[in-house]
């Protein structure tokens, strides 16, 4: 039988823990004050940090910490979403020194080691729906964090949780592939026809590569919506592209070497 490790010794190796994880591994054989003074000592002898209030990493852990996996620590309900999910999928451009997660219950920005922690609160629609799980995955970390379809669709509706319109754009050039019914359930949730007008705009850029003709094209241009839609703030200067009903920037106000427009 392997033996537990002291809790001493297990709190300054651990890269990620919480003060429930301590009261589920020794509250057993410890009382919850034994647990919160033993914590209390290795803060001020600089063994264990914390991130947030119940939050540690040790000081002396073999593996580094994986800034994925704190917004799970920081809410249970906690999905990494938005550009950071893309990251961690492996489709971005670059990696942001903002970690973005959706959680229902608000919070501050947590700032540890020069990364931020930003929580947002998940769209309405699926709060309404209780469909807040839809398309969320867990990698094998434990980590919760929605797929490629829901994150590129996500980033389009908050851009400024995306980088910029340019940003989504290179990251869905690095999409493997796309799985058009998911990306169609997950708008038919949402009901924001414009969302149709931006996605079908940037999946034609990228058209050969992840095979967006036929039926999924068809479907996204049956739903489009009956106003002039914007793929970014409304401003001057803005392209039309009239088979999308969609302003686009200049940057982007043409599609990629073989995708034409069809």
């Amino acid at each position: 039988m392997k033996q537990e490790l002291p809790l001493t010794q297990y709190a300054q190796s651990a890269p990620l823990v919480t003060l429930e994880d301590f009261r589920q591994r020794y509250g057993h054989r410890s009382s919850d004050r034994t647990i919160r003074n033993l914590l209390y000592r290795m803060k001020r002898d600089g063994r264990l940090r914390a991130l947030a209030k119940g939050v540690y990493t040790g000081a002396f852990a073999a593996m580094p910490l994986n800034r994925y996996a704190v917004p799970g620590k920081l809410r249970r309900d906690a999905v990494v979403a938005f550009h950071s999910a893309l990251e961690l999928h492996g489709v971005a451009n670059q990696v942001f020194q903002t970690v973005y997660y959706l959680s229902v219950r608000p919070r501050k920005d947590l700032v540890f080691e020069g990364t931020t922690y930003h929580c947002a609160t998940p769209p309405r629609r699926l709060t309404g729906a209780r469909r807040l799980d839809f398309q969320v995955e867990e990698t094998p970390d434990h980590v919760r964090v929605t797929g490629r379809e829901r994150s590129i669709i996500d980033c389009l509706v908050f851009l400024e949780y995306s980088g910029g319109v340019e940003e989504v754009d290179k990251c869905s050039a690095m999409l493997p592939s796309f799985d058009f019914e998911t990306a169609l359930a997950y708008l038919k949730l949402l009901r924001r026809p414009w969302l149709y007008a931006r996605l079908g705009y940037l999946l034609d850029r990228h058209a050969d590569k992840l095979f967006f003709s036929g039926t999924p094209r068809d479907s996204m241009l049956r739903r489009l919506p009956r106003g002039v839609a914007y793929l970014g703030p409304k401003r001057s200067g803005y392209h039309w592209v009239p088979t999308w009903n969609l302003m686009v920037p200049e940057t982007l106000a043409h599609t990629e070497e073989g995708s034409k427009q069809r």
